[in-house]
């Protein structure tokens, strides 16, 4: 059972903030990416044009019509903006 002593120091206590370090301010950027199964580093602009060129090329080559791709690369877009805040 907390003391009344306590209660009054907890209350002194300015409240808890939420920072970002300054790595995190200072850039968006997640930085490189590390491949699971064979440990490799690949950088983030890698990932990016290779994840856009399989969609282009999925939707060139039919696999996939191009509403689709078009919503998936806006899902894309929407979801890294919304979580780069």
């Amino acid at each position: 059972m907390p003391t009344p002593n306590t209660d009054a120091q907890e209350a002194k206590k300015p409240p808890a903030r939420r920072t970002r370090s300054a790595s995190t301010a200072s850039s968006n950027s997640h930085g490189p990416y590390v491949m699971p199964i064979v440990h490799i580093t690949v950088p983030e602009a890698a990932v990016n044009v290779g994840f856009w060129a399989a969609l282009g090329g999925a939707a060139v080559l039919g696999a996939i019509e191009l509403p689709l791709a078009a919503l998936i690369g806006a899902g894309v877009l929407v979801a890294r903006h919304h979580s780069s805040d």
